[in-house]
């Protein structure tokens, strides 16, 4: 080879190799930048939320502990068990709680935010089924009452899980640093 061409693809390429090394250092900048920028974005939503959820989880045990009563008896429920007083206090609480999941569905992020509404709809339908269940207590919607008192087991004992739920996807967006995309 001649010394010539042989300086020439010296110089061609250590260019390429410093080329190369520039770009790789503006590619792990940038991403260095956004990772932090994303760390700040995040440091600064978690307190906000951590409120919102707080008071949300609250509203949301005031149910559970008001459905529990539903969630763990059998089949052998009489009819005047339901009272009007527990019925209004779970439509107060579910009242509450749609207005919790508002704040935690704006705080996000997605993945809360769709436990939180499915709680708030499922506080809703807690109530309505112990209202109708407080309603059939005559004899005649005997077989009604007991469809009706199945529903109620199985919304109350839905209502804890997605609960539970919210719990663990809430604390998953509290853990999140903003380090992943």
């Amino acid at each position: 080879m001649d010394a010539g061409i042989a300086a020439v693809l010296g110089a061609l390429a250590g260019s390429v190799a410093t080329i190369g090394a520039a770009m790789a250092t503006g590619w792990a900048q940038r991403e260095g930048a956004r990772i932090a920028a994303r760390s700040e974005h995040q440091r600064q939503r978690r307190e906000p939320r951590h409120l919102v959820y707080k008071e949300f989880i609250s509203k949301a045990e005031l149910v559970r502990h008001r459905a529990s009563i539903y969630s763990s008896l059998d089949d052998g429920l009489t009819p005047d068990y339901v009272t009007e007083q527990q019925v209004n206090e779970l439509f107060e609480a579910a009242t509450e709680i749609k207005a919790a999941a508002t704040e935690a569905a704006l705080v996000g992020p997605k993945k809360v935010t769709a436990a939180a509404l499915a709680i708030a709809h499922l506080g809703s339908d807690l109530a309505a089924y112990a209202a109708i269940f407080r309603d059939l207590t005559e004899p005649q919607h005997q077989q009604i009452g007991k469809r009706s008192h199945r529903k109620l087991v199985r919304v109350a004992k839905e209502y804890q899980n997605s609960l539970d739920n919210f719990i663990l996807r809430a604390q998953g967006a509290l853990d999140d640093d903003g380090s992943r995309k």
